[in-house]
């Protein structure tokens, strides 16, 4: 059981995380004494609870992968066919997205490979249902053999990008307000291509 220091060390962690994140949804990059002070603290108070900007950075991106996986993994229907469960699965990305929009954007700025992998994860049983997107290879890091693990993959590549470009037009600039729409269309449009 963590000893009272320890919980109240989190319990700041947490704290700076939001104040960060806060900062960030309002379109301002981070600054360190900008969160201090929103906290009521010095900036160098800070440095005792991240080691500085980019350690802080790293651990809300890791978070926001971590918590964009767990949202598609309880978005993933038991049932039903590969562009039902394919839609689902898009849905719950582009909702979570949607509903943690600052976070998000540090995620799609700068994702992980192995959070990326996380998130996509639930995608690939669906898409190996489908035949690989012509004329694109497997990411060389995926080791990719040939059938449906390429499908899988290169359907995972198409579907991470589409779903960038769709939360783009939605989380910004003049076609809010239009992202589920195109979403379902550019997850008919993937699926066609598959063959799902």
């Amino acid at each position: 059981m963590p000893t009272p220091r320890q919980r109240y060390r989190e319990q700041v962690r947490r704290e700076i995380k939001q104040a960060a994140l806060a900062q960030i949804g309002e379109g301002e990059p981070l600054s360190l004494t900008a969160v201090a002070r929103r906290l009521g603290m010095t900036g160098p108070a800070l440095y005792k609870y991240f080691a500085g900007r980019d350690r802080l950075l790293a651990e809300l991106i890791d978070d926001g992968l971590a918590e964009l996986a767990a949202a598609v993994r309880a978005g993933s229907p038991a049932t039903g066919g590969p562009r039902a469960r394919l839609h689902a699965l898009a849905r719950a990305f582009y909702d979570w997205a949607v509903a943690n929009r600052g976070l998000f954007q540090l995620v799609a700025a700068a994702p992980r490979r192995a959070g990326v992998e996380e998130v996509l994860g639930p995608f690939l049983p669906v898409l190996g249902q489908g035949r690989a997107v012509p004329g694109l290879e497997p990411p060389e890091w995926a080791h990719a053999p040939a059938g449906d693990r390429a499908a899988a993959l290169t359907g995972a590549v198409v579907v991470w990008a589409r779903l960038q470009g769709v939360l783009s037009v939605e989380l910004r600039g003049p076609f809010s307000g239009t992202g589920r729409a195109l979403l379902t269309a550019e997850i008919d449009s993937l699926a066609d291509t598959m063959g799902l």
